[in-house]
């Protein structure tokens, strides 16, 4: 009997095998309330700490992208001048496309160029909706040479060739999401109520004349980069913007 109890004692000691153990009565297994609770706890505070490093990374993305779409416009913009004699996409006359679609066939015939994606309004427009004569779904509004008259007579049109500071005339802005005007008008003080001039980290994106799109703290903007020409007056705000 002895013997016998030694020899068991061995097998289950020898190398690879498994040893089992019986839980005593009243022997706890798993974790308590209290620890459980710690450990949510701690996985709500880690989330607390990285979420607004992933909300900073995403704006940086977004601002990025939007950069990169207006860059894109800038170039078709171009793109329509150099096959239009340097002429700018004018405003709009009776039957006439306004610029989202004049630019179109330069973006390679994509919507999604129209786009800020951190626009919350833009960004549900369908692709087939994006681009319309009625209103402009776009996150972009486009420069609309109130100095050179445009306003009341859109049969002027701008050529490049006679902007005296390519570098300096901004053509395009991004516009308060919900927005859906076409021009930024100073008569009208979108400057004032429609131009988003802090979409990203107290700044904003605008592609210029030469075909670049520069980033530009709200402290650093002026109402002189949409002039053409450097001796208009911009009017006062209307009241009520």
């Amino acid at each position: 009997m002895a013997l016998s109890y030694f020899f068991n004692l061995a097998q289950l000691q020898r190398p690879g095998r498994v040893k089992m153990e019986m839980h005593r009565p009243g022997q706890r297994s798993g974790f308590t309330l209290i620890e459980l609770l710690v450990s949510i706890s701690i996985l709500a505070i880690l989330a607390a700490i990285s979420y607004p490093v992933y909300t900073t990374a995403l704006q940086h993305a977004h601002c990025s992208t939007c950069a990169s779409n207006m860059h894109s416009l800038s170039i078709a913009l171009m793109s329509y001048a150099y096959e239009n004699n340097g002429q700018l996409p004018g405003r709009a006359q009776s039957g006439t496309n306004k610029w989202p679609l004049l630019l179109l066939p330069y973006c390679g015939g994509d919507p999604s160029v129209y786009i800020d994606p951190g626009d919350p309004v833009a960004v549900k427009v369908s692709m087939s909706s994006m681009l319309s004569n009625t209103k402009n779904n776009s996150s972009f509004f486009f420069n609309g040479f109130n100095d050179l008259g445009s306003y009341t007579d859109p049969t002027i049109s701008v050529s490049l060739y006679d902007v005296p500071s390519s570098s300096a005339l901004a053509l395009l802005g991004e516009q308060e999401p919900g927005s859906d005007q076409f021009y930024m008008d100073f008569v009208e003080g979108n400057q004032d109520d429609i131009l988003n001039k802090t979409s990203y980290f107290g700044g904003s994106n605008y592609a210029f004349a030469d075909g670049s799109v520069r980033y530009i703290k709200v402290a650093d903007y002026s109402d002189s980069m949409w002039l053409v020409n450097p001796n208009y007056v911009i009017p006062p705000v209307p009241p009520g913007h």
